[in-house]
């Protein structure tokens, strides 16, 4: 058996989300709970009817390829009304203004409200870079500020753009 010495007044851990956080907008869709089970249901009903297809015999090749184009449209319908459910509803935006010289992070929580969730500036800012599909800006402190995805070329180009007008 071993200790280890307590350091824990020594390390101080970066809260992950800043302390900014003030609504920007509000979603005019609000997926209420009523409306979320009427998709579940009308999903789990197009799941059951594309399997259920399936329970009769068919009489020759023809009918077996019409069920098994209706089976997949259900399945397909079925699929789309669950993922439309089960979806996620946050999304981390993050917008470079080169007029105000500053990176702005939004975040979106479940019932469709927008946040605006950081202000940072150039000036305090260590390190700004675009690398494998990732944006990135750091504080000069060290500590995590800003990250985001890149999801395509034309936003790699306009992120490279509004930082070379900064």
């Amino acid at each position: 058996m071993f200790a280890l010495p307590d350091h824990s007044a020594e390390f101080q851990a970066f809260a992950r989300r800043t302390p900014l956080r003030e609504l920007v907008a509000e979603n005019k869709l609000d997926w209420s709970f009523a409306a979320k089970a009427i998709m579940l249901c009308g999903a789990t009903a197009l799941f059951a009817a594309a399997a259920g297809l399936w329970a009769f015999p068919a009489s020759d090749d023809a009918v077996r390829l019409i069920k098994l184009g209706a089976s997949l449209g259900f399945a397909g319908a079925g699929l789309v009304l669950l993922l439309a459910v089960l979806g996620r509803r946050d999304f981390q935006r993050v917008e470079i203004d080169p007029k105000r010289q500053e990176i702005r992070s939004y975040e979106r929580d479940a019932g469709g409200r927008v946040y605006l969730t950081g202000r940072f500036h150039f000036r305090d800012m260590s390190e700004i870079s675009l690398r494998n599909g990732t944006f990135t800006a750091n504080a000069f402190d060290g500590r995590y500020s800003v990250t985001a995805p890149v999801r395509s070329r034309r936003q790699a180009r306009a992120i490279r753009s509004a930082l070379a007008r900064g």
